[in-house]
């Protein structure tokens, strides 16, 4: 099958879902032309790995000064910030000549901050994964706002995205989301879009338990991009609210904040010597099985949320809040994660896991065999094959 895969970012273990889509889906006999904007540097080793699953990669700057003066073009217009921010020419240039030099079956547009480009793809079929419902992040955003600025920029996202998003998601033959959430609301912006739920999956290969190695007693961790809006507003809230309790009860915890870009404000928890903000790390696994419990205290989010897949994955039991624990209440019904729907649930869940190293193991195991059964990349690159399938029959 030859594949046209558009992607409003360079995909990498970081962008995991679409990075782990192409490397699952070319040993499934796709024939992959990459087209993804460069948002940031992308390194010759990086951009190797994606030649060794794509016959083709076309990668498209995207100019930060050029992509800020569309966003201030697009606020008197119906456009969202988000979409105008990754609607360079360049782009539509670039799939407008391969589409009429090269011969594709189905084309894959990831994401709502991409899904303009479906005019460029002329009658080409095309499969939209949307992975997550935009309006409702932005919603929750609104909600949870806790200054004026905030506020009102997700106001102005989340009044242009409730007629923006399902209008963008029509013209599509095939559209897909993370979660049974993220499907029901789009369905409340259009009764008519009948997405198809495909789960992220993890790197079980790459996240294992590491055989024989005990746990750091007394240690939690919370991972996830710190500069992302939904991560800091749940380390800054854990840490007001539930983090001086707990402290108080086991005076010997110790509490890890990993993951790139931590914002000023996370960095300055680390004023308490009990907390580590360690920036970027090339490697979360020896963070993972150092710690007694994984958190996922998230008061935003959609779909699923990988931090808790990778401890998971790790045998690491997983408090979650009910956002983030949202699309895995399975895995709570197999006694593989534990979800908080008060602060005294989590503050409980924790001291469990905490006190009764039996507990905590039992659960990271169950959560282990969980993911297994439940997340696996190949299988939802299996599925991503099924759509382009019945995308190319609807044409």
């Amino acid at each position: 099958m030859r594949l046209l895969f558009i992607s409003p970012y360079v995909p990498s273990p970081i962008r995991v879902r679409t990075y782990q889509i192409l490397r699952h889906l070319a040993p499934l006999g796709c024939e992959i032309t990459l087209v993804a904007l460069e948002d940031a540097p992308v390194s010759e080793s990086a951009r190797a790995e994606l030649e060794t699953w794509c016959q083709e990669v076309h990668v498209v700057p995207l100019r930060k000064p050029a992509a800020a003066l569309r966003c201030l073009l697009a606020l008197p217009t119906p456009t969202p910030i988000s979409v105008a921010y990754c609607k360079p020419p360049e782009l539509k240039k670039r799939i407008t000549e391969l589409v009429k030099t090269k011969q594709f079956d189905v084309a894959h547009v990831e994401h709502l901050r991409a899904s303009s480009i479906r005019p460029a793809l002329g009658n080409l079929p095309c499969v939209l994964d949307a992975v997550d419902c935009i309006t409702a992040l932005q919603h929750q955003m609104f909600e949870q706002g806790e200054s004026a600025k905030h506020k009102l920029i997700a106001w102005e996202e989340w009044s242009k995205l409730r007629s923006w998003e399902p209008r963008a998601y029509a013209p599509f033959n095939q559209l897909a989301v993370t979660s049974a959430y993220d499907c029901h609301e789009l369905q409340l912006l259009d009764s008519s879009l009948r997405p198809e739920i495909i789960p992220n999956g993890v790197d079980l290969d790459y996240f294992q338990p590491v055989p024989n190695q005990a746990r750091e007693s007394d240690t939690i961790i919370f991972s996830g991009k710190m500069s992302y809006r939904a991560n800091e507003d749940a380390a800054l809230g854990f840490a007001s609210t539930l983090w001086p309790r707990l402290k108080e009860m086991r005076p010997n915890l110790r509490w890890l904040i990993v993951g790139s870009e931590p914002s000023p404000a996370i960095q300055r928890l680390a004023q308490d010597p009990a907390i580590e903000v360690t920036g970027y790390v090339s490697d979360i696994r020896p963070y993972l099985s150092r710690a007694s419990v994984a958190i996922c205290p998230l008061r935003i989010g959609v779909g699923i949320q990988n931090k808790a897949l990778e401890a998971m994955a790790m045998a690491c039991p997983v408090v979650a809040s009910p956002i983030a624990g949202r699309a895995l209440q399975h895995a709570e019904d197999d006694g593989g994660i534990a979800i908080a729907k008060t602060e005294e649930e989590f503050l409980s869940a924790c001291l469990r896991f905490l006190s009764d190293p039996s507990c905590a193991q039992a659960t990271g195991a169950a959560a282990r065999r969980f993911v297994e059964r439940h997340h696996r990349w190949d299988c939802a690159a299996k599925r991503f094959l099924e759509l382009y399938t019945q995308a190319i029959a609807s044409i």
